[in-house]
């Protein structure tokens, strides 16, 4: 719960480096101390998507395969889990063919 506090906060508060961390320290001291929260999958789902906005895709995918193996009838981790993989294919095949683009185009991604 006092993980969920601090994530509410982060979004609501302007996205604080500090509110994060202290939302992953609650979570992670929920897993270590109450078997109950380690088996959670709301948990892991909820401090995934935290992981995903912090940009630490490999820890958001880890958790939220835990949320999915913890819950197998719900549907929303798996969802997310392909929602961020197809991202990150994405961006690697934008990232890999940027340097192939002539002209105009890389100009217009280039910015002002």
């Amino acid at each position: 719960v006092l993980g969920n506090a601090h994530v509410s906060l982060f979004f609501a508060g302007g996205q604080s480096p500090g509110s994060a961390r202290r939302a992953l320290a609650a979570y992670a001291q929920a897993e270590r101390v109450d078997p109950a929260a380690a088996a959670n999958p709301d948990l892991h789902l909820n401090r995934a998507t935290l992981l995903q906005y912090l940009e630490r895709f490999q820890a958001a995918l880890e958790g939220l395969s835990r949320a999915a193996e913890l819950a197998p009838g719900w549907d929303e981790p798996r969802k997310r889990h392909g929602s961020l993989l197809e991202f990150l294919s994405r961006l690697c095949a934008l990232l890999a063919s940027r340097g192939k683009l002539r002209g105009k185009r890389r100009r217009g991604l280039a910015g002002p």
